[in-house]
């Protein structure tokens, strides 16, 4: 069975309402805390702003190593 256009609007402002609510409840929100978020951008490549990681973790380990090896 079709449904009404009646039922369809208030199928639709359910929706709408429901997603404003979603909206302001983001807003009221804290920031987000998290590691990414608080990154600087361009983390781990040559276009961070902080030159002490311009390079991964991963690769600065493997550098470490390398010295230590050499000396």
């Amino acid at each position: 069975m079709r449904k009404s256009s009646k039922d369809c609007r208030a199928d639709r402002a359910s929706v709408n309402s429901r997603i404003q609510a979603e909206a302001d409840a983001a807003i009221k929100a804290p920031p987000v805390m998290t590691g990414s978020a608080m990154d600087p951008a361009y983390l781990f490549t040559s276009y961070c702003t902080d030159p002490k990681r311009r390079t991964g973790p991963a690769f600065a380990e493997l550098r470490r190593k390398k010295v230590q090896h050499d000396a």
